[in-house]
């Protein structure tokens, strides 16, 4: 086995360390690129209803004071579960939080797609599904919120962190 080619090949895989030992994997950015993706995601599912909410109030037969609190449902949730967030991204990792953010926006619009499903006639159960589906998603808000800056600190050396952090944070 050429040792010299192995040594090489790792190389090509890792950025060169920074002065402090902090290896850089270029993958970093593809990191990055998911977070944001996810962060964007869950922008839409949030304020997905606010521009058709008249149509929505007359779909689920609900007024439009209802049709609000599927946006503000979102600003309830995130007082409380902004603290859960900082402690899971601090205690369980960067990688799970990640992971159960994109569950519960995927689980939160399969939710929200069995509401409109008329072969379901759920009847008036339709909005608590609507509802239930919507609180699922913002459960995920926070943790996808704080997550860029542990993604800055944890991929990225002193000198791009502040990039890193902006593009995240930007797809808010």
């Amino acid at each position: 086995m050429d040792v010299e080619g192995a040594a090489s090949r790792t190389e090509e895989k890792a950025d060169p360390s920074p002065p402090g030992g902090f290896q850089v994997y270029k993958r970093r950015w593809l990191v990055l690129a998911a977070v944001c993706l996810l962060n964007c995601s869950n922008a839409m599912l949030w304020l997905s209803f606010a521009p058709v909410a008249d149509k929505t109030a007359e779909h689920f037969h609900v007024s439009l004071d209802t049709v609000n609190w599927l946006s503000l449902v979102y600003l309830v949730i995130s007082v409380p579960f902004g603290l859960v967030a900082i402690w899971m991204l601090d205690t369980i990792g960067l990688k799970c939080v990640v992971i159960l953010c994109a569950w519960l926006n995927m689980v939160g619009s399969i939710v929200r797609e069995l509401s409109v499903i008329s072969v379901l006639s759920l009847g008036s159960l339709n909005v608590v599904y609507l509802l239930v589906g919507q609180c699922l998603c913002a459960i995920a808000q926070p943790l996808v919120v704080f997550a860029p800056t542990k993604v800055a600190a944890l991929w990225f050396p002193d000198h791009q962190r502040a990039t890193a952090n902006m593009i995240a944070s930007m797809c808010k």
